[in-house]
């Protein structure tokens, strides 16, 4: 007799699992920079994800390599001088 081992999920657990994939979505492709805790959750979905995150060590952040721009920064903090 084989026993299949399948994991039944309520709805509430789908929920919560649709949820937090959102979230590590969110976090991995349109945040530049997350909190140590992000970080950690980031990591725990997906450590390959995690080693494009740059520890800024002063604040205690990460800098997600995969969203930032330079660029943008740029032009963001020339836009902020020149008052628009």
């Amino acid at each position: 007799m084989e026993i299949n081992n399948k994991v039944m999920m309520n709805q509430e657990d789908i929920y919560q699992a649709e949820q937090d994939y959102a979230r590590y979505q969110d976090l991995v492709l349109k945040a530049n920079t997350l909190t140590q805790e992000e970080y950690e959750f980031v990591k725990q979905w997906d450590p390959q994800a995690a080693e494009a995150m740059f520890h800024i060590e002063w604040n205690n952040t990460y800098l997600n390599l995969n969203t930032y721009s330079e660029a943008d920064k740029e032009e963001m903090d020339l836009r902020r001088e020149q008052g628009l």
